[in-house]
């Protein structure tokens, strides 16, 4: 009898899943303990193992959404005969309907798809991890797949590495001079963002470090040479981009879900402070040369981090949730990080903050920001927050509102620290300042404590040797 292959689930709240993408073509052999196919959720995406070696046979296409536990295919072992498609006789038939109508519904996308590269193997027989997005571009752009590096989780080659090879060809054939076939170095968001305005990458100056083409520099060129196509013919003669559509779905689906939901079923209101940063740039900066040694390099986060922290300790109101008949006070205090990713946001838990030495906490959540960004974060790290911290300073914002993460009853909008003036009588004198933005459930606490509970942040960053205690 061949052994099914789950859909796995992962966390208790996980309603639904995607294969997005088989490492193991249809008809492969597969040794145990090999990637068989990476997982797509809500939350998270993680690669799923082969349990035993054997014939992989695929029951579900990529890219369609089935139900935790569904059968999505079978591993024939040596001697087991291996069925031309369908369910197998005998095997189970849990996942056949849906398997069936996932085949029809993507048998129309399949034959619409660009080809990809033939290629599935390196020349010395290794596999090769790549992304479906960035075999679909390599065919487009006629790139060898097997020729290329990825920069994506574990060495996975990543539409932008395809982007990347073909900008270089195409720079190799069209340039000049010394620098003739060597393309500037760039991020996978200026090359992006090139492609979506339509800007020769291969031309645009960077001035990033090195010589790195950033998303800046792209925007630049973009403006450049939109200014003299429009002084040069009238806008009815502009050229039209088609218009592209994007599908709504796993992470995408899930924030645009819980976001809605939050608006709808909260009185949410959002109020701003200011914050004198002075002292606080000042131990952050001798902290992070104190600390070196030790692996910690604490951010401006982490100070608001271990502020909300013990905040949260001083206002329980704040570190609650709403029911229909009471108020739970949470007796943990643990701290959710907005991460900012391509696919979504995603928010990994500061587990008891307020009991965390700032070293500690600055450790912990730098771990928790590489695993979102790598792929790597756990269904663990997502749960169990009780506040949400949500920076966005980085990227110059003075203020925002931010929505509440339910069924939390307050979020605190992290904005740039930037240069004010304060005033001794007639004597200016300069100042860092940096905004909270504060959004809070009017129906669990009213302006007066809440804004008390935003005062206690403040003060603690103003006067931050209190949060080394």
């Amino acid at each position: 009898m061949p052994t099914e292959i789950y859909l796995v689930k992962v966390g208790m709240n996980m309603t639904e899943g995607v294969v997005e993408e088989w490492y193991i073509p249809d008809g492969e052999q597969v040794q145990k303990g090999d990637l068989l196919y990476r997982l797509e959720t809500e939350k998270v995406n993680l690669d799923v193992d082969a349990e035993l070696t054997g014939t992989v046979k695929h029951v579900v296409p990529e890219g369609i959404a089935m139900k935790p536990g569904d059968v999505v295919g079978y591993i024939y072992e040596a001697g087991e005969s291996v069925p031309e498609g369908g369910a197998p006789a005998g095997g189970s038939a849990a996942a056949a309907p849906e398997a069936e109508a996932a085949e029809e519904a993507a048998a129309p996308a399949a034959s619409a798809s660009p080809p990809t590269p033939a290629t599935a193997t390196r020349g010395d027989g290794g596999r090769i991890l790549s992304s479906p997005a960035a075999r679909r571009l390599a065919g487009e752009l006629d790139v060898d797949i097997a020729t290329l590096s990825g920069t994506g989780p574990g060495g996975r080659i990543v539409e932008a590495d395809v982007q990347a090879a073909a900008d270089a060809a195409e720079a190799s054939e069209a340039g000049t001079g010394a620098d003739a076939g060597r393309a500037a170095p760039s991020s996978p968001m200026a090359r992006r963002l090139a492609r979506e305005l339509d800007v020769d990458i291969a031309r645009v100056r960077g001035t990033g470090p090195g010589g790195r083409i950033t998303r800046e520099d792209v925007e630049a060129a973009a403006g450049e040479q939109t200014a003299p196509a429009a002084q040069a013919r009238p806008p009815a003669a502009a050229a039209q981009r088609a218009d592209r559509t994007v599908p709504v779905k796993g992470m995408r689906k899930t924030i645009a879900a819980r976001m809605h939901d939050s608006l709808q079923t909260m009185a949410q209101l959002t109020m701003d402070m200011d914050v004198v940063m002075d002292n606080a740039v000042r131990l952050r900066n001798e902290l992070v040369a104190a600390w070196e040694a030790e692996g910690a390099r604490p951010s401006y986060t982490d100070l608001v981090i271990k502020a909300v922290a013990k905040a949260l300790a001083e206002h329980p109101l704040m570190n609650a949730t709403f029911g229909d008949t009471e108020i739970t006070l949470l007796g943990e205090i643990n701290v959710g990080v907005a991460v900012a990713l391509d696919e979504g946001l995603i928010v990994p838990v500061v587990r008891h903050a307020d009991s965390l030495g700032l070293a500690d906490l600055a450790r912990e959540s730098a771990r928790l920001a590489a695993a979102a960004r790598d792929g790597k974060v756990t269904p663990d790290d997502l749960q169990g927050g009780t506040f949400t911290v949500s920076p966005l300073g980085m990227l110059g914002v003075d203020s925002f509102t931010p929505i509440i993460n339910a069924p939390q009853v307050g979020i605190l909008g992290v904005n740039r620290i930037r240069d004010d003036v304060a005033w001794d009588g007639d004597r200016p004198i300069r100042q860092q300042r940096m905004r909270l933005s504060l959004t809070w459930d009017h129906r669990a606490l009213d302006g007066a404590p809440a804004a008390r509970f935003l005062a206690t942040v403040r003060d603690l960053l103003e006067s931050p040797l209190r949060l080394l205690a």
